[in-house]
């Protein structure tokens, strides 16, 4: 009688975790057909925000910028110097470059490639369960300014209840968290596409 309580634990105990890891969207990332991953400088250009939260593009930017320096892979340029020469090209957030302008940020900034972004989504979903459980989707482009073509687009959407681990251990509670969590998963998605690492 004991050892069947015991076992029917131990199999709800792997059950449960198992679930945890089921069901995880992962970035879907799509290769240009002329694309070469040679980047290893890059320049992240402000995202462009389609939400109704105001701070939505500035947060998953800078979140994205610290978790690409924090990894290493590529080499950054700082939101400073972005920010001087879009102010120098009068260009808003998420405006695409022109062909001529893809020339200058190589020449001034010696920079590979730039990311753009857009957040598609972002909020709290109180359905889920007994707490508001944040969620983002972002579209991610990688375009390399010396040839002039893009590189990869990246579709990324999640919640923060979808990295329960068991019970309530693992659930992201904050958007912030989220997206450095997104991040990662990106980041790791584009090096096993071969984009980065670089000596």
């Amino acid at each position: 009688m004991n050892m069947s309580w015991l076992f029917k634990f131990t199999a709800l105990l792997i059950l449960s975790s198992l679930c945890g890891c089921a069901g995880q969207r992962m970035p879907q990332t799509r290769m240009s057909a002329m694309a070469e991953t040679d980047i290893c400088r890059i320049a992240i250009m402000p995202f462009e925000n389609r939400t109704r939260d105001d701070r939505a593009a500035t947060m998953a930017y800078r979140v994205l910028m610290a978790e690409l320096i924090g990894s290493g892979q590529l080499e950054v340029e700082p939101e400073g110097d972005v920010g001087l020469f879009r102010l120098r090209h009068r260009l808003f957030p998420g405006e695409r470059l022109l062909p001529d302008q893809y020339a200058d940020l190589a020449r001034q900034m010696k920079v590979d490639a730039i990311v753009r972004g857009r957040i598609t989504d972002i909020g709290y979903d109180s359905s889920r369960g007994e707490r508001d459980i944040p969620y983002i989707a972002l579209q991610l482009d990688l375009f390399d300014v010396r040839r002039g073509h893009p590189v990869l687009n990246t579709i990324h959407r999640r919640y923060g209840d979808e990295y329960r681990k068991m019970m309530h251990f693992g659930v992201i509670t904050t958007t912030t968290g989220l997206m450095a969590r997104m991040s990662q998963e990106i980041i790791a998605d584009w090096s096993e596409k071969g984009v980065g690492n670089c000596p």
